[in-house]
């Protein structure tokens, strides 16, 4: 796979008249496959997968910035992207929480190193499958059972079942969908053709549970069950 670094210089330095959005992604095939689907014309969206948790995708993003001499220091001593105006840089990755996790601090500072740099984050707490959950259906930010992934993957099974029961893959009774539906082939072929026509829903959603958090000062990481990818994604649909 080609590296973030190794586009040639006219498609990372010069916007022209396209609008470009250069997307970090921590899933190395749903993700990016998704937001490519926001091609157009005029929106350019190089996506890259490269399976690097919060702090390491930040670090990641930068690395190609500063290959490309995109970087330079501010006032303050703190490295800033060069980028042309027209152009977004973005990171999109999970909180991924573990039992006993005690990482939480590198979560919350992933996020602030990011916006010191330039960069935005559309991140989702505690997984991505999060906002493709808000698709389909509400999720109270106040049940417990949706502070962790495995309750979307859950759902998302159950879910799948329903709208595709004609469809032999779900059918099956051991089918799930972290273990059947993480490449980028079923991602296009099944999931996102359910999803594309509820995207307004998904924002709305989304939204919600923002607001439902934003309403009390406290650190970013117990903003959950909670996305910005939303955010992400308006800007990827109003140019």
């Amino acid at each position: 796979m080609m590296e973030p670094w190794e586009i040639k210089t006219e498609d990372s330095r010069k916007v022209d008249s396209k609008k470009t959005f250069i997307i970090f992604c921590e899933d190395g095939a749903v993700e990016p496959a998704y937001f490519e689907l926001f091609k157009r014309e005029d929106v350019h969206v190089p996506a890259f997968g490269n399976k690097k948790q919060h702090h390491a995708q930040v670090d990641y993003a930068t690395e190609y910035f500063r290959k490309n001499d995109l970087i330079e220091i501010n006032e303050l001593g703190q490295e800033i992207l060069k980028i042309d105006e027209g152009a977004q840089v973005w990171c999109v990755f999970d909180r991924d929480k573990e039992p006993n996790d005690q990482k939480d601090t590198a979560f919350n500072d992933s996020i602030q190193n990011a916006n010191s740099k330039g960069i935005r984050t559309a991140w989702s707490n505690d997984d991505f499958e999060l906002w493709i959950l808000l698709h389909f259906e509400e999720v109270n930010p106040e049940n417990l059972d949706y502070v962790n992934r495995t309750k979307y993957y859950e759902r998302l099974t159950e879910i799948l079942k329903q709208l595709l029961p004609e469809e032999t893959l779900f059918q099956n009774p051991r089918f799930n969908y972290y273990n059947s539906m993480k490449s980028k082939n079923r991602f296009i072929q099944f999931t996102y053709q359910l999803m594309k026509d509820k995207l307004e829903i998904a924002i709305g959603r989304a939204e919600k549970l923002e607001e439902y958090h934003s309403s009390v000062i406290k650190p970013v990481h117990l903003h959950c069950p909670c996305t910005k990818v939303h955010h992400l994604v308006k800007e990827l649909i109003s140019v």
